[in-house]
């Protein structure tokens, strides 16, 4: 038992760490990031509102996150998709690469914050949304989707690929 004490002390001296610290994680998120994504992001700010798990607004401009798909507010996971972006993400910086794209009167893009990293990631890795296959053709979250499992809400007909 001292010994393992004593080789405990000594790691921990030399400033070695054995579980990863919160400034490692968000590397870690802001790797993963680049990796995912090679992209350049083209609008900041600070988010604003969350509208539901999906759809965020970022100095008052609707984002839709583009690949993903959330449940919708009513339904208990849709509810705590949304509450924990709220918890997580309001008020944060968020960096976005935004499409030429309209849905409604949102844009379509990818937001990132160094707190979470890709938000959508972020989002399919809680188990809280899931991939939208008809809107990733890049298949940028099928990997994390394969390894998180499949999405438990309901995926609706328009995240199919067509045909």
């Amino acid at each position: 038992y001292v010994p393992i004490m004593i080789m405990l002390f000594i790691l921990v001296g030399l400033g070695l760490r054995i579980f990863p610290t919160e400034q490692d994680m968000k590397i870690q998120n802001k790797n993963q990031l680049s990796a995912q994504q090679n992209m350049e992001y083209n609008f900041f700010g600070t988010i604003t509102k969350i509208r539901d798990g999906d759809t965020i607004e970022v100095d008052k401009t609707p984002i839709r996150l583009s690949g993903i798909t959330c449940d919708e507010i009513g339904s208990s996971l849709g509810n705590k998709a949304k509450s924990t972006l709220i918890e997580k993400a309001i008020l944060k910086k968020a960096s976005c690469f935004l499409t030429d794209t309209m849905s409604y009167d949102r844009t379509i893009g990818k937001c990132a914050t160094n707190e979470l990293g890709d938000i959508g990631a972020f989002l399919i890795k809680s188990k809280l949304c899931g991939r939208c296959p008809r809107y990733d053709p890049n298949a940028t979250y099928l990997k994390l989707q394969k390894l998180t499992g499949t999405f438990l809400g309901t995926m609706p007909t328009y995240c199919k690929p067509k045909v």
